[in-house]
């Protein structure tokens, strides 16, 4: 009877196993903008906008063992220019693409997080980036800034896809937070959990 007993038990067990599901693994290319002689803007303290969003995209794929079921690519590893092109073919494989970059302009007062869509987004466009704007807007506790459309490469690729301008590298206290590593870990997290709010909004 212990021996009947027993394997049942096992039974059950591996019954509870076999019907547990994995959750899918989705791929996301994470694209540092500009490189190599392509400085991208150049903002307060001679702080180019290629370094810094190299930094964060780095700190997307460490922060990344957090999320096991996001796996993270880069279009670019090093400081060289990349076509948008040969970014399209990094790409190639990825479930989901988010290009990094930062805002310039001639008012240093200026400031805040923008994203940035393909024209016609579709639905999962869209949705990817609102559940970015909403993790990153708490991350970054109420600095202004919208969602917008403009004419991107990445409406090219097949996939969600949106553009990330983190702040403004002309702006004093911007600048001076996007060159610090807390704060680039903070936005690196910020993207990790949008995504994952973006993917659990799917199923």
């Amino acid at each position: 009877m212990r021996a009947v007993g027993l394997g049942l038990l096992i039974l059950s067990l591996l019954g509870v196993w076999g019907t547990s599901q994995t959750t899918p693994i989705t791929i996301v290319a994470i694209d540092a903008g500009h490189g190599g002689d392509d400085t991208g803007s150049i903002g307060i303290d001679n702080l180019f906008e290629k370094d810094i969003v190299l930094k964060i995209a780095h700190l997307i794929a460490l922060e990344a063992v957090s999320f096991p079921h996001i796996k993270i690519t880069l279009t670019r590893h090093e400081d060289r220019y990349l076509s948008p092109k040969e970014r399209i073919q990094n790409a190639q494989g990825a479930q989901l693409c988010i290009s990094l970059h930062l805002d310039f302009s001639y008012d240093p007062w200026m400031h805040g997080i923008t994203i940035l869509m393909p024209t016609k987004a579709s639905q999962a466009t869209q949705a990817l980036a609102e559940a970015l704007r909403h993790s990153i807007l708490a991350t970054t506790k109420g600095l202004s800034w919208k969602t917008k459309t403009a004419h991107l490469w990445l409406r090219r690729l097949n996939i969600p896809a949106v553009q990330i301008n983190l702040g403004f590298i002309t702006n004093p206290e911007e600048a001076r937070k996007l060159n610090q590593l807390p704060y680039q870990k903070r936005l690196a997290h910020a993207i990790l959990q949008g995504i994952d709010d973006f993917l659990r909004s799917q199923f």
